[in-house]
């Protein structure tokens, strides 16, 4: 969608909105990709009637160092790009500057991506600047590293944290930090979106079809894990792509069953995207 104009982006978003509607999505958190204002409009709309969609609770543009999570992109080229998506910061004072001006749009939390160049302190000013407004704190992670600095800032939600520790979950646990599963990846799923738009040689579908096998191990005792620890947790689809043949909807809820195939029982993933999600949106009640 980024390389799409903001009008068709605009009809983009409610299209996928009524989509997921119309499969049984009543409450949907977007944390990232839907331009400057893409999100908080959309909700907007929603409320007033003027589309159908869910409840949206809208995080604006991503917080991350700069050169970080975009650094793959041309330096000529990139800046348009990110400007819509990203705001970025190199210290704490722009750190707090940039969960100021994601609240001029008036959103529901704060998203943030902790690649190595994000530092502790400015980790902790967001939060720190977030909870001061009554927002929490989502923050997209991979490596046990930086999982440490969002967990010392007291964020509230980790996302991914594919890297985590058993100690790292025990300190979650007694925080009481949200460990977000987004099994998007999952029951090779890279793989069948590739066939629907390359063609692979044999060789590199080995490559994937082992991949995915190594994925399927690592996933399933990441969930083990989890569970063992006894932290919160809660599911989200992290779907950002179209799958042929499925709306979004239906494509968001296919990821679910991925979650039981890992050893999550059936009752308890109806939990993690109804009653657990709901909580660590701040929507129990």
């Amino acid at each position: 969608a980024i390389r799409e104009s903001a009008n068709k982006r605009v009809l983009l978003g409610a299209q996928l909105a009524r989509e997921d509607l119309q499969s049984g999505f009543t409450t949907v958190r977007n944390v990232g990709h839907s331009g400057i204002d893409g999100d908080t409009a959309l909700r907007d709309a929603i409320n007033a009637g003027r589309v159908p969609g869910p409840r949206i609770l809208a995080a604006g543009r991503k917080i991350t160092s700069s050169g970080s999570y975009v650094q793959s992109l041309n330096p000529a080229l990139a800046e348009s790009i990110v400007q819509q998506e990203f705001l970025q910061i190199n210290n704490p004072d722009q750190a707090r500057q940039a969960v100021r001006a994601n609240l001029f749009y008036n959103v529901d939390l704060i998203k943030v991506a902790i690649d190595d160049d994000l530092s502790a302190a400015e980790m902790t000013t967001i939060v720190e600047e977030a909870h001061r407004q009554h927002l929490k704190v989502a923050v997209h992670v991979f490596t046990a590293p930086n999982i440490q600095i969002a967990i010392e800032a007291g964020v509230d939600s980790i996302e991914h944290g594919n890297g985590v520790t058993d100690e790292q979950l025990k300190t979650m646990r007694n925080k009481g930090i949200f460990f977000d599963f987004t099994p998007t990846f999952y029951r090779g799923r890279i793989t069948k979106a590739l066939e629907s738009t390359i063609v692979m040689s044999p060789a590199f579908r080995s490559e994937l079809t082992d991949s995915d096998e190594k994925s399927r191990q690592r996933y399933n005792n990441l969930v083990q894990r989890v569970l063992k620890s006894g932290v919160k947790f809660a599911a989200g689809s992290d779907m950002c792509w179209f799958v042929p043949g499925k709306t979004r909807g239906q494509a968001s809820a296919s990821v679910f069953p991925s979650l039981h195939d890992a050893g999550i029982g059936s009752l308890d993933v109806i939990r993690a995207i109804t009653c657990n999600a709901a909580e660590m949106l701040g929507w129990q009640d």
